[in-house]
């Protein structure tokens, strides 16, 4: 079997099971028994596959037609421009999310996005002595996406990470050593283990999924982590809790950034209403309400 066999019998395979986009799976699916890109998958398209890469091909095949994230079985994300390795222990970074990510570096380090995108430091960068004018941080970290995008972007600010979860703290510091960046990782239920400590940013994105709205989810989702999804019966639960543990910490000046369903301004606005701060809400590059940002 010839490369672009390969991808068009992958293509049709895929197709006959309904997934969204079929080519594009077969590409990074061939791609990755090819150990190159996409391009690259065009360039040698009349290659033959060996023995040995058809049935790899095949393996990944089956698990993507039992609906495994694609992600995870190429074990990569891309997000805010930087690569990410992921696995089923945390939540694949979502594009949506990037929204934060832009909006922290606008404020707080006074970064446009262009100037985010012309920055692009090399790893070296990161290993050099900086004095650290900020402390943001970034609770359920998970994959250290918002972590390690803010302390790359921003090299002067000290980033602390913060998760629950010891499996994903782990994944966290391997993306943060692949990518050269220094950031702190602390395992804790949500905001407890910076307690006591002076920030000038809180981050986070919770979950923030209805009951009712997880169980209608595509059957990807089922593969990632239920408790990075899960925010109760209205979707609230932990901005309910943010609202009122990182009040000692606001009233100190410190900004707090969250992102939000698309649907949840309203909602979490609210719990903010009877307090002095103003809560701006921030829409991503969909025109979905995305952000708030309570200062």
């Amino acid at each position: 079997m010839s490369v672009i066999e390969a991808v068009k019998w992958a293509e049709a395979r895929l197709k006959l099971e309904g997934l969204e986009d079929p080519r594009l799976d077969a590409d990074l699916l061939v791609a990755q028994v090819l150990r190159g890109t996409r391009e690259q998958v065009y360039l040698a398209r009349d290659r033959g596959l060996s023995a040995g890469q058809e049935e790899e091909l095949l393996a990944l095949l089956q698990r993507r037609l039992r609906r495994e994230p694609l992600q995870y079985i190429l074990q990569r994300q891309e997000f805010m421009g930087l690569e990410f390795y992921v696995d089923p222990r945390v939540l694949i970074p979502r594009p949506d999310s990037e929204r934060l990510v832009e909006k922290l570096l606008e404020v707080g380090a006074g970064l446009s996005l262009g100037e985010i995108q012309r920055r692009m430091p090399p790893k070296e960068r990161h290993r050099t002595a900086l004095k650290k004018k900020w402390r943001v941080l970034d609770v359920g970290t998970g994959s250290g996406a918002l972590a390690i995008a803010i302390a790359y972007y921003w090299p002067e600010a000290e980033v602390v990470g913060t998760d629950i979860s010891t499996a994903a703290l782990a994944v966290a510091a391997r993306n943060a050593e692949a990518l050269g960046v220094e950031v702190a990782w602390r395992q804790g239920d949500l905001l407890a283990p910076a307690r006591q400590e002076h920030w000038d940013w809180i981050v986070c994105n919770p979950p923030y999924v209805t009951v009712s709205e997880y169980q209608a989810c595509a059957p990807e989702i089922f593969f990632e982590p239920e408790q990075a999804f899960l925010g109760g019966e209205d979707g609230l639960d932990f901005y309910r809790r943010l609202a009122e543990e990182t009040k000692p910490w606001r009233e100190q000046g410190c900004g707090l950034l969250l992102e939000i369903g698309c649907h949840q301004a309203a909602a979490v606005r609210r719990l903010w209403a009877d307090k002095s701060e103003t809560a701006s809400i921030f829409q991503d590059l969909a025109g979905r309400d995305r952000v708030i940002m309570v200062r």
